[in-house]
């Protein structure tokens, strides 16, 4: 990061002394670590918790993890090791499964800096809700008549929809990050560079982006339904 706020790092491993690279075990020397009460998703995938999401980076520390926590490494270990190696690997495959969903990943980064934030703002407006329903409808008299073309034009209409509202999710996130550069006055911020206790839940337009995130769920599901029709 550039400026002159310090970057966030992790506690050194205590077996080697170096960084990590996830708060589930050190990917330099294999020592299984004791999470603390604010380990997320993000550190045990070894990813910071603003900017993009780094698939390549967050595949490679999965991969190491696995091995890393597999039973057959630690059959000879002592009991605490073996239930740390349990509890990870589940901690681990919740992480990549969440993380690497591209609905999942902005609902649980929003929760990350605003818990409850999905709850507050679930209520779409009855406009919003008229022209899911319809098009729902549509569906399924399209289905019952054999209407291959409007189920394919429908398909393209929510996967439009969809992309057009995790867009925006994505640029209110930015956004949100670029405007705390500004207020906490860091030169040369960059996107994405900022560590995640500067995003206090004030300082995001999280009804936007709640409510984004909940039409894009309606919107998939008319997607897997229009996946169903069409067989």
């Amino acid at each position: 990061m550039t400026g002159s706020q310090p970057v966030v790092e992790a506690e050194a491993c205590p077996a080697c002394s170096e960084q990590p690279g996830s708060s589930l075990a050190c990917l330099k020397c294999g020592c299984l670590l004791e999470e603390g009460d604010q380990s997320d998703h993000y550190q045990r995938l070894g990813q910071p918790p603003t900017g993009r999401f780094d698939i390549e980076r967050a595949e490679a520390v999965y991969l190491s993890l696995s091995r890393l926590l597999h039973p057959d490494f630690h059959g000879a270990d002592d009991e605490r090791t073996q239930a740390l190696a349990v509890s990870h690997s589940a901690l681990l495959n919740e992480a990549w499964r969440v993380l690497t969903d591209e609905q999942l990943r902005p609902e649980y980064q929003l929760e990350l800096h605003d818990p409850g934030a999905l709850d507050r703002h679930k209520a779409l407006s009855p406009a919003f809700l008229m022209e899911a329903m319809e098009l729902s409808e549509e569906l399924e008299e399209a289905h019952d008549r054999g209407c291959k073309e409007t189920i394919a034009r429908i398909r393209s209409e929510a996967e439009r929809a969809i992309h057009e509202r995790m867009t925006g999710v994505t640029e209110g996130c930015m956004h949100t990050i670029e405007r705390i550069a500004q207020d906490a006055h860091v030169p040369g911020a960059e996107r994405g560079s900022l560590p995640s206790p500067l995003l206090t839940p004030h300082q995001w337009n999280t009804e936007q982006i709640a409510t984004m995130l909940h039409q894009a769920r309606v919107y998939r599901r008319i997607l897997r339904d229009t996946e169903t029709a069409g067989k």
